[in-house]
This record gives C-alpha cells, structure tokens and sequence, in this order.
C-alpha cells in the first residue's frame, strides 16, 4: 500500500476498489493463462514476462497519476496470474514420467521468487522510495525475458523419441531402418 498512498495519492475506500480491480483482473488471468497454455505455454511465458515489464514500465512511468496506475497495475495481474497454468504445463510435460512429483516445483519455486521479491522490495524501500518497488520489479521482469526465451528451447525427452521414430525409413523387406548414426553405420530393426 505505500505506492498507492504515498505515491499515487489513492486512500481511503478508493483503495478498496483498486484492491477489487486488482482480484478481479488475477482470476482473468488465471482463466486465461490457462487457454494460451494449452495452445503454446512457452510462447505464453515469453509473451506474459514482456507484459509484466511493459505494465511495470507504465505503471513507474504512470506512477503520479490515478488512471495510468490502475492501467499499469490491473494490466499486470492477468498477465502475471496468466504465467501459473503455463508454467505448470511447461514443468510437468518436460519433467516426462516424474511429472507428478514435479508438479509441486512451479508452486514452490512462485514462493522462493514471492519472498525474494519481497526482500528486494523491502530493501528498495527502506534504501530509496515507494517507487523503488517498482524499478525492483521491472529490472527482475526484464531478466526474465531471455530466460523464458532460452527456455522455451526445452523439449520433453519424449518429444526426442518421436522425432527418432519419424526419421525411420520402412524399406521394402520389411525391416525399418534408421539414418546413419554419426558413426556411419545404419541400425536394422526388426518390424514387429
């Protein structure tokens, strides 16, 4: 609350109704963020982690006046909340057959980065301003732009398989041979 109300000048009842924009714009994004997983969550997360630090540059940007905080803020709760199913998705297809026991890892590693988060906020805070918080964010949203980028590389170990399976070649007798290994000799196996 010290960026609303010492910095943006919202008090009193109005920061009641941001705090509702604030939980109505977080189930969106959950909703959401949960279609666009299904249909590429790696691209979600490279795209969801530019909204976050172009919401957060608007909000910094924004920060004296009423409007453009409510844009900057309620823009950056679908997209941040928009992150979870994604980032689920992405943790337990790569994680293949462990994939049960991974599912716990995105949860925990939300709650390392949520108190980290709130230690560099803390900090900013208590060295700088309220407005500090903001820049803290920013800086974090940014390096998390080629880390979602680099991760999108990652391809479940399955996905491998299927790439082997689809470059063998059926030959006439019956027997499915694969391409060359880079040893130069050829694997025959027997069709069955």
């Amino acid at each position: 609350m010290p960026f609303l109300e010492n910095v943006t000048g919202i008090s009193g009842a109005l920061i009641g109704l941001f705090l509702l924009a604030y939980g109505v714009a977080t189930a969106v994004g959950s909703l959401a963020g949960g279609r666009f997983a299904d249909q590429n969550a790696a691209r979600t997360l490279i795209v969801g982690s530019i909204g976050v630090a172009a919401c957060l540059l608007v909000l910094y940007l924004g920060r004296h006046d009423r409007r453009a905080h409510g844009a900057g803020a309620a823009g950056s709760r679908p997209v941040r909340h928009g992150h979870v199913p994604s980032m689920q998705y992405r943790v337990v297809s790569l994680a293949g057959p462990g994939g049960q026991l991974a599912s716990s890892l995105p949860a925990s590693a939300a709650n390392v980065g949520i108190a980290l988060g709130s230690y560099a906020g803390g900090v900013a805070i208590g060295t700088f301003t309220a407005s500090s918080t903001v820049i803290t964010g920013l800086i974090i949203a940014v390096i998390s732009i080629p880390v979602a980028w680099a991760s999108s590389f990652l391809k479940p170990a399955g996905h491998r398989g299927r790439d082997r399976a689809r470059d063998r070649v059926r030959s006439g007798d019956g027997v499915t041979t694969e391409p060359a290994s880079s040893s130069g000799r050829t694997n025959h196996l027997e069709n069955t």
